[in-house]
C-alpha cells in the first residue's frame, strides 16, 4: 500500500452500547458503555485517540441514551482533528449498514461496536482489509469478534461478505461485567492493551503514576507500579494502597486501606475497613472480586 493509499480512511460509525443487563448497570446508572472512565479516559475518548492518530476525517457517534455525557467527553471537536457528529438514536451494525449504504461514500464505511475495549488495530484492520477481494468484513482476535466491520466502497449495492479477517497480537475485552470493567482498567495502566494509554504519565519524581495535581502525604504507603493518581487526589496520612486506580478529585482519608480497587471521580473514601476487589463510585463500594 502506497502512501496516498494509507490516507484515505473510510467514515467512521459509532456504536456506543447501553449496559442493559449488566452488573455495570447497577454501579453506573445512566451510563452508556462509551462514557465509562478506563483508567482515566472514557472508552469513546480511547476510540477517538486511535482515529486521530489515524487521520480520520469523519466520526459519527450514535448513542441512544448517553449521547449529552459523550457529547461533553469530546467537547470541541477541533481537539480531535476530525469532524465528529454524535447522535441521539441507536441502530445495530446490520441496521447501520443497511440504511448508510446508499450514502455512497466513497471510502467506504466503517462500523466500531463500543461494546468492548480492544488493542489499537484499526490500521491493521483496514490494511488487510485492502487485500481482500470482499466488500463486507468483520475483524476478529483468536476468532473472538472485535467488533470492526468494513463495507467498501463498489458500485453495486450487493454486499458480498467476506471470511473474517484474523488479526494478529490484538487483545480484547469485552466490558460485559463489572469484573471486565476493573480488569481493563489495569490492563491498561500496566500496558496489556497495546496502543491504549493511562491518562497519567509515569511520574519519575516521585516514581509512580502519578499527576502532578494530586498530594499524597509522605507517610502514605503505596506500591508504586500498581497505582495510579490523577488529578486533584488527596491521600492522607497511613493510607495504604496496593493496585489501584484513583480517578480525578478523590479524597483518601487517614488510615484508608484499599488494594485492588478503582476509585471513580468524585469520590470520598474514609472507611477504616480494608477494600479488597472493589470498585468505588460516588461514594458506594460495590465489590467485584
Amino acid at each position: 500500500m502506497n502512501n496516498e493509499e494509507r490516507l484515505i480512511r473510510p467514515t467512521a460509525i459509532v456504536l456506543a452500547d447501553d449496559m442493559v443487563g449488566s452488573d455495570l448497570a447497577s454501579i453506573f446508572s445512566g451510563y452508556g458503555k462509551a462514557s465509562l472512565m478506563v483508567a482515566g479516559y472514557s472508552v469513546i475518548e480511547h476510540l477517538l485517540m486511535e482515529l486521530e492518530d489515524l487521520g480520520f476525517d469523519q466520526c459519527l457517534v450514535l448513542a441512544k441514551n448517553d449521547a449529552r455525557r459523550i457529547q461533553t467527553l469530546i467537547g470541541d471537536t477541533r481537539r480531535w482533528g476530525m469532524s465528529i457528529n454524535v447522535m441521539d438514536y441507536q441502530l445495530s451494525t446490520d441496521q447501520v449498514l443497511s440504511e448508510y449504504q446508499s450514502l455512497g461514500d466513497p471510502n467506504g464505511l466503517l462500523v466500531i461496536n463500543l461494546d468492548r475495549l480492544r488493542s489499537h488495530c484499526v490500521d491493521q484492520f483496514l490494511t488487510e482489509a485492502n487485500r481482500s477481494e470482499g466488500r463486507l468484513l468483520a475483524a476478529t482476535a483468536k476468532g473472538q469478534l472485535l467488533g470492526l466491520t468494513l463495507l467498501k466502497p463498489h458500485a453495486s449495492n450487493v454486499m458480498v461478505n467476506a471470511a473474517p479477517i484474523e488479526l494478529i497480537d490484538v487483545v480484547v475485552n469485552s466490558l460485559s461485567s463489572a469484573g471486565d470493567f476493573k480488569a481493563a482498567n489495569f490492563s491498561v495502566v500496566s500496558g496489556d492493551l497495546a496502543g491504549l494509554l493511562p491518562s497519567v504519565h509515569h511520574n519519575s519524581r516521585v516514581g509512580r503514576r502519578q499527576h502532578w495535581e494530586a498530594y499524597v502525604h509522605r507517610r502514605a504507603v503505596l506500591v508504586p507500579k500498581e497505582v495510579m493518581i490523577e488529578r486533584r487526589c488527596r491521600i492522607a496520612k497511613n493510607a495504604s494502597l496496593d493496585t489501584v486506580i484513583l480517578n480525578r478529585d478523590v479524597l483518601i482519608g487517614p488510615n484508608v486501606s484499599l488494594t485492588d480497587t478503582i476509585v471513580m471521580p468524585n469520590s470520598i473514601v474514609s472507611t477504616l475497613r480494608p477494600i479488597h476487589g472493589a470498585i468505588v463510585n460516588k461514594g458506594v463500594v460495590y465489590q467485584v472480586s
